[in-house]
């Protein structure tokens, strides 16, 4: 624009102020200025491929105005953008579902700053200096499924920091200063109902709700970690975590050497979690899923795979196989694969084996029965 007005004022060959009529015709021929341009430079601020828009490593301090409304891929990986504000689009990203945050020295984030991308799945924040998660910290992320916050400094997790993530299946929060295990997710009531991955490795977590453990599905078990934390050496979790090794968990198996305990009396001495039983608590070997039951009465014995939707058939003491269609009235299988027994009798005592099988693995899970020989005043009694 420049350009075009110190040509048209050296071949006008007047040397003189313009006139109105100049200015007019000046703004006629060099067309309008474009004021306050703020949208996205694909050329100079970041790369874009069709919907994914790459700015990491651009040293940005702020995320560029005028974002496309069809970016479904953002990264802004790498960068300094400290502080994450709830106006940090200007336009709604209604098909953004992945958005890349680690490494920019992250302080803050706005609880509001995920308002504008409503249908985000994949969400990083690793590797930053959060030290905080509030009160409804993600609200409005109700499909969100993999939240990454490892590599912080997160010392503190209000209990409904992660309230309304219904969809969340993957959380990632090891690496961090947490003291108090985030019982919230984990509990009957408020427990995220689609979570299979819980990482909480590598905090300082002294103290763990072995109780609550014991009812999760063995789906959770099977993604809860827990190794490497400075945790209190008792038999309790000795056997809950030597369980899960003979179950194949995953978070038993593949981080077997990293389980590591303090003990009681001598708070300098750590040793590994699977040396308990022969040298130091006399900790008893753990012994079989057990389940009671009362004459007369009527029980349904759970099947408790590592994955979901896997094949399952029944054994019974007997060795009478149970599958779905089995047409004993007092015994039958569920269709969730779990079996029901009903009018319980003491002869119906002993080892019930569940056989489970899928493309990636099969599983054998012994439950052992005790049924007393009177009844009980509750009625019915389902027990896991």
């Amino acid at each position: 624009w420049l350009s075009c007005l110190l040509e048209f004022h050296l071949t006008s060959g007047y040397n003189r102020i313009f006139s109105s009529l100049g200015v007019l015709l000046l703004l006629t021929v060099c067309g309008p200025h474009p004021v306050n341009v703020s949208a996205l430079n694909c050329h100079s601020e970041c790369i874009c491929a069709s919907n994914i828009v790459s700015c990491s490593k651009r040293e940005l301090v702020s995320v560029p105005h005028s974002l496309p409304k069809y970016t479904a891929v953002l990264d802004l990986s790498y960068n300094s953008l400290t502080r994450l504000r709830a106006e940090w689009t200007k336009v709604r990203l209604g098909r953004l579902h992945t958005l890349l945050l680690s490494h920019n020295g992250l302080t803050f984030t706005s609880e509001e700053a995920f308002t504008e991308v409503p249908c985000l799945k994949y969400l990083d924040l690793s590797s930053n200096k959060l030290k905080t998660l509030e009160e409804f910290h993600f609200q409005g992320l109700a499909d969100l499924e993999v939240l990454l916050l490892y590599n912080n400094q997160i010392s503190q997790i209000d209990r409904t920091a992660f309230e309304g993530l219904n969809k969340l299946q993957k959380l990632y929060l090891s690496q961090n200063l947490i003291t108090r295990f985030p019982q919230e997710l984990v509990e009957e009531n408020t427990r995220l109902p689609d979570l299979v991955l819980l990482d909480v490795s590598s905090n300082k977590i002294k103290s763990l709700p072995v109780h609550e453990f014991k009812v999760l599905p063995a789906t959770v078990k099977n993604g809860l970690y827990l190794h490497n934390n400075p945790l209190v050496c008792e038999c309790s979790l000795y056997q809950m975590v030597l369980q899960w090794h003979a179950r194949n968990f995953n978070s038993a198996v593949d981080f077997r050497n990293e389980y590591k305990c303090i003990l009681p009396l001598n708070h300098k001495v750590s040793i590994r979690l699977f040396d308990l039983q022969e040298e130091y608590m006399n900790c008893s070997t753990i012994m079989d899923s057990a389940v009671v039951g009362f004459l007369e009465g009527t029980l349904t014995i759970q099947c408790d795979t590592r994955l979901r939707d896997m094949v399952k058939v029944w054994v019974t003491p007997d060795n009478e196989t149970i599958q779905v269609g089995h047409n004993n009235q007092s015994i039958r299988m569920l269709p969730d694969g779990n079996l029901q027994l009903s009018n319980l009798q003491p002869e119906n005592s002993g080892t019930y084996t569940c056989l489970a099988s899928s493309n990636q693995f099969n599983e054998t899970i012994h439950v052992q029965l005790m049924v007393n020989n009177y009844t009980s005043s509750l009625g019915q009694d389902s027990l896991n």
